[in-house]
């Protein structure tokens, strides 16, 4: 049975990737006429890069890193993987091995050539890397055979490994080693393989990138393109629609949506997606290692609300961690009916009525209207809750590093859609189980459903593992965001990869 379970699942990532072998992916922009190439792009963002170094940052870091960086493997407009610096890969009959052929030519920035040691030291950081290792969780190491061809091994079969990939950039091993700590922190130490060349650089405020003009997959279609720091969205939206910048990469705050639709220089394209906001709680230590505590909260939050002030209503409330489109979703109704009385009882219990707790969250909108919208939940059945707004490298040493907090606004970015990824936040040990949870009960549901193949068995499983999950509260699920991009109607970009953030799927038509 296991023999047949791994061949099915060969069967499904050799599937998955060959049917993009051959093509050549983002054409448009390869081929677009130079006058228009030679257009300026204004991007906005939340924030700026402050951080280049793929392994030793994260959140809204990444936006900047897919511009400069590659990977094995990428996904296309319709969701299939498909070839980047690997030109094919083979997978062994048990699932466990795979073999990756990388393309020959391909150089970084720095004119060095691009070889299999440089694909094995990223695999070896991505694992390593806490930043990461959410996605490399099944991998076990990786090995090179020769100068373009590495050996990934696996801990156990996973059919979402391959998707996982891409969000592992690949650098250069002498230029990373090079630099030390000091790699991605300046101009001269950002070296990739990727469409774009960081030119120049205020940490934080702007970042100022040019076309590779020798890229692997053909140069990209706009040659200047400028990153800069717009954190409040409603400034975003007005500067589009005023021209200052061309696209923003975040989704559009939900009062703002009818407004661009209706305008008639801007284009708005919605998507399914991939941003899981919720609140932890630390299970292991602090006063949330109480379960009365952990159900009293979930009795007082008010997730209506919470999706009012993080999104002005643009997404959908969850019950648990996975999106309504998730392979393996068994789409089930569990949560708690607000009852505050109830959560007043259950604080008494727990000992806590009066004392102070504390809310850790990130400093960027919409974290700290979670935050007090939180917080004013919290007083109303007998806590005393406080705020603490930490810069995102802080937040992410002391929550998702250190653990040091009691209960925190959080979000879980998927590289997935697949419930074997976010269901595993629950999985005892696991590196994206930030709040340390652990019950032994869950774990077996957990692992056999990660590895089965047939759907309904899988939604079979998730759904004991749920009624577990709903019982024991290690984390508040409060909502997906509905994703949407604003860019102006100058560009043009296949709907289906507006998701992924990608400058190089855009261009100029005008």
């Amino acid at each position: 049975m296991r023999r047949k379970m791994a061949l099915l699942l060969v069967a499904f990532m050799i599937a998955a990737f060959f049917t993009g072998c051959g093509q050549k992916t983002n054409e448009p922009a390869a081929t677009a006429d130079q006058g228009k190439a030679d257009k300026e792009l204004v991007v906005g963002v939340v924030k700026a890069n402050s951080n280049f170094d793929p392994y030793g940052s994260y959140g809204d870091e990444t936006y900047g890193h897919m511009q400069v960086y590659d990977t094995l493997v990428l996904k296309d407009k319709d969701g299939k993987m498909v070839p980047s610096l690997a030109e094919k890969y083979e997978v062994s009959p048990d699932g466990k091995t795979i073999t990756f052929y990388l393309r020959k030519g391909v150089k970084f920035s720095n004119g060095t050539e691009f070889k299999a040691s440089d694909a094995k030291f990223s695999i070896d950081q991505g694992i390593k890397s806490s930043y990461t290792s959410w996605a490399m969780v099944s991998a076990a190491g990786c090995d090179v055979v020769d100068d373009y061809t590495i050996k990934v091994y696996l801990k156990k079969p996973d059919v979402s490994f391959l998707e996982r990939l891409t969000w592992i950039y690949l650098v250069s091993e002498s230029a990373y080693q090079q630099y030390g700590d000091q790699y991605g922190k300046t101009v001269e130490s950002t070296i990739g393989t990727g469409p774009y060349i960081l030119k120049g650089w205020q940490p934080g405020t702007e970042c100022d990138f040019e076309a590779n003009s020798s890229y692997f997959r053909g140069a990209p279609g706009i040659n200047k393109v400028i990153f800069k720091t717009i954190s409040d969205p409603n400034a975003a939206v007005i500067a589009l629609q005023t021209g200052e910048i061309g696209l923003y990469l975040k989704d559009v705050p939900g009062m703002a949506v009818e407004t661009l639709s209706n305008n008639d220089k801007v284009t708005l394209t919605p998507f399914s997606s991939y941003v899981f906001m919720d609140v932890l709680m630390n299970c292991k230590t602090g006063p949330f290692a109480d379960v009365k505590l952990r159900q009293a909260v979930a009795y007082a939050v008010d997730r209506e609300k919470m999706l009012q002030v993080g999104t002005e209503g643009q997404g959908t409330i969850v019950d648990y961690p996975g999106g309504p489109d998730y392979i393996g979703n068994p789409n089930l109704k569990t949560w708690y009916q607000m009852d505050l009385e109830k959560a007043k009882q259950l604080v008494k219990e727990a000992g806590m009525e009066g004392k102070t707790v504390t809310i850790k969250t990130m400093d960027t909108d919409p974290w700290p209207k979670l935050a007090t919208a939180l917080q004013d939940d919290l007083s109303k059945i007998g806590l005393n809750a406080k705020v603490e707004q930490l810069e995102i490298n802080a937040y992410s040493d002391k929550i998702w590093q250190k653990k040091d907090y009691e209960i925190a606004i959080s979000r879980y970015w998927s590289g997935t859609k697949d419930m074997s990824e976010t269901m595993g936040l629950l999985e005892t040990g696991g590196s994206m189980n930030h709040c340390q949870y652990s019950n032994p009960a869950i774990d077996p549901y957990l692992t056999k459903a990660s590895a089965e193949m047939d759907t309904e068995v899988r939604k079979q499983l998730y759904t004991e593992a749920i009624k577990i999950f709903t019982q024991d509260i290690p984390l508040i699920p409060l909502y997906y965001t509905q994703g949407t991009r604003a860019y102006t109607k100058g560009l043009t970009v296949d709907a289906g990869n507006v998701q992924y953030d990608h400058i190089y799927d855009y261009r100029w038509n005008d």
